[in-house]
């Protein structure tokens, strides 16, 4: 089976949030509704010098767009009393029924990636799709189609991995969800490693646990 994923390199994004819109707007969400997040994540440290001169240390600033990530062993599937959670299969894609959703927000409960949300206009449970419409016509996700930057991509994951590395985690997303997460992130210049520890800039627009 294929598993298809997303590439999203935060060194070369501006958070722009063009993916956040366009998704919004194929898929016709109301307003505090959206199947994609950007996260913008920064820090700034200062040292003063014994002549008391201030000079910034750590500092560094990106921003990490996410959607569901389809994981290998998504915790929403297994966790969903009607079994309206489906991974598809010929390419791993996480689908919804939403004839037999529920809105119990067991999923909600379950994704460490804030990924779902029980919508007020339906009561039902709603999340990324992947664009599965287009896919099966050969087209790329909306969010990908109008990143100005091009710094997101889509494809069979050991592709993605093979051209982008396999960094699978990046702050302020969990470091280890055990779901197998299918999504490759290339780390900013200003924080290679993920040394430097920041705060979340936009918390209150982009929650990473709660319903927006």
């Amino acid at each position: 089976m294929t598993q298809m994923g997303f590439y999203h390199n935060t060194d070369i994004c501006i958070g722009c949030k063009a993916c956040i819109i366009s998704c919004k707007d194929k898929n016709d969400l109301p307003l505090g509704e959206k199947f994609r997040r950007v996260y913008d994540y920064a820090n700034c440290d200062w040292e003063v010098d014994e002549s008391g001169a201030c000079t910034p240390s750590n500092t560094f600033a990106y921003s990490v767009s996410v959607s569901c990530n389809h994981c290998t062993e998504p915790a929403c599937e297994a966790v969903c009393p009607t079994g309206s959670i489906v991974k598809r299969d010929k390419d791993g894609v996480v689908l919804r029924d939403e004839s037999t959703c529920i809105g119990c927000g067991s999923c909600v409960q379950a994704c460490p990636y804030g990924a779902s949300y029980v919508s007020d206009a339906t009561n039902t449970a709603r999340k990324c799709d992947f664009c599965a419409d287009l896919l099966d016509q050969g087209e790329k996700p909306y969010c990908v189609a109008s990143c100005s930057m091009r710094c997101l991509d889509f494809g069979d994951i050991d592709e993605l991995r093979a051209k982008y590395g396999d960094v699978a985690t990046i702050a302020p997303l969990p470091e280890d969800t055990s779901t197998g997460p299918n999504v490759v992130f290339s780390p900013s210049r200003l924080n290679p490693d993920g040394a430097l520890e920041g705060v979340l800039l936009n918390e209150e627009q982009e929650l990473i646990s709660e319903t927006v």
